[in-house]
């Protein structure tokens, strides 16, 4: 088993985050669950049998489990509303405990219910999918979709810990799995390059459990080096949106739509729009920008939306991302493979360029 802990400056508390193996069974311990007055475990439909390993660990009864669709289609305000009610009705208090098993959607979901009762409870996420568990559950985002746009509310609040146990990966999809990759794959292109040259040399589903859990590890360690020096997302934190403008724009026009589209197909996505941003206004090379490419489809990952999405559609889309002042879009673009810049500002044409090439062929 291998450790870390997010130590960050706003919080008295660190957040610890643990990864290997057939580790649920050691929550009761690892996360001390006996100091709390009460224990409630929130899972989504595809977490089932881990669900069954924590109720089982945790000595859970029936009425302290709720099961959730999963998926960003929960991740609204009715999602928030059952939560809501399912913590008055199990008579929750300030000392009690949310233990989330599922995937991104359903911790940025509980996240934000938790974050938001009684000014903040304590939860803890355990990851069951590879997004989750290098990305979503890692941070203190929480949040849900409003007005057709993704995650516009939310707020920041860090877990009591996070449990990321390889071996819930067993059951996954390999495009839940791939899924999961791309953001992998970002944490080296921001950060890492040998990183992105090791996780981009074989497809996702070539690694083993055990070297699953030396890339989750290091895919953690980038992540929480950067929270902890910008938890708040003033400046160094936003890197770690690279790819997500163009993606969750596409997301939120495929939620929309009734298209079938992952949070990390997106983001391989829209790293391909950004990279040859990046190479366009001459922050990169052209043999940069066809080795992020090359990478990110090496890994078995999308490099093309698929199907059309019209690009006047996702640029108004683009003009509500969060981190625009404005309506004028910033994006984090690649200054070389392993580091990036953000706040950086794009003219039309350029832009334009980029979702013309994401588009299928």
């Amino acid at each position: 088993m291998k450790q870390l802990s997010v130590q960050v400056a706003r919080v008295e508390r660190s957040s610890p985050l643990w990864v290997g193996r057939r580790l649920i069974e050691e929550i009761p311990t690892l996360a001390r669950v006996s100091e709390y007055s009460a224990v409630v475990a929130v899972a989504d439909e595809g977490a089932k049998a881990v669900l069954a390993r924590l109720v089982e660990a945790l000595k859970l009864p029936h009425e302290h489990v709720l099961v959730l669709p999963g998926g960003e289609g929960m991740k609204d305000t009715d999602g928030l509303h059952a939560l809501w009610r399912f913590f008055v009705e199990q008579k929750l208090d300030r000392r009690s405990l949310v233990v989330t098993a599922g995937g991104g959607a359903l911790s940025d979901l509980v996240g934000f219910a938790a974050a938001t009762y009684m000014r903040g409870i304590a939860f803890l996420h355990v990851p069951t999918t590879l997004l989750a568990q290098v990305d979503a559950s890692i941070g203190g985002k929480t949040g849900i979709n409003f007005m057709g746009v993704k995650n516009l509310l939310g707020s920041i609040m860090q877990p009591v810990g996070i449990v990321a146990d390889i071996d819930a990966l067993s059951t996954l999809p390999e495009r839940e799995l791939r899924s999961g990759f791309a953001e992998i794959v970002k944490h080296g292109l921001i950060c890492d390059r040998e990183y992105f040259e090791r996780v981009t040399s074989r497809p996702c589903a070539a690694w083993s459990p055990d070297e699953l859990v030396e890339i989750v590890f290091r895919s953690c360690e980038i992540k929480k080096a950067v929270v902890e020096a910008d938890e708040t997302e003033q400046g160094l934190r936003k890197t770690l949106n690279f790819g997500h403008t163009v993606a969750h724009a596409a997301e939120s026009l495929a939620l929309e739509e009734g298209i079938s589209l992952s949070h990390g197909e997106a983001v391989a996505i829209g790293m391909a729009a950004e990279a040859l941003i990046s190479w366009k206004v001459g922050l990169i090379s052209e043999e940069s920008f066809k080795r992020v490419t090359s990478g990110i489809a090496q890994a078995g990952l999308p490099v093309a939306l698929p199907t059309r999405m019209p690009a006047a559609k996702l640029r108004s889309l683009m003009a509500r991302d969060k981190k625009n002042i404005g309506a004028q879009v910033r994006l984090v673009l690649l200054k070389q493979i392993g580091e990036a810049c953000y706040d950086q500002i794009v003219p039309d044409p350029v832009l334009n360029e980029a979702l013309a090439s994401i588009q299928p062929r």
